[in-house]
């Protein structure tokens, strides 16, 4: 089970536990809409899931396709 802790700060974004993503789920999607935050999300002190806006993920895959690589 992951363990629930207080957001650390992480280059260019936030990492947060599973637990905390499941109690605070609203917020944190508003935070990557809103704010253009992202977070990753850790389950068992290990890397699991980002979560981004939909801006900075339509970003990322036209960077990807200029570079000639696949999302």
């Amino acid at each position: 089970m992951a363990h629930s802790s207080t957001a650390r700060p992480k280059p260019g974004g936030v990492t947060i536990s599973v637990t905390d993503l499941r109690i605070n789920l609203a917020k944190h999607l508003e935070l990557a809409y809103y704010q253009s935050r992202h977070f990753l999300v850790e389950r068992n002190h290990q890397p699991f899931v980002a979560i981004l806006g939909i801006e900075e993920y339509r970003r990322l895959l036209r960077a990807a396709g200029e570079a000639g690589g696949k999302p």
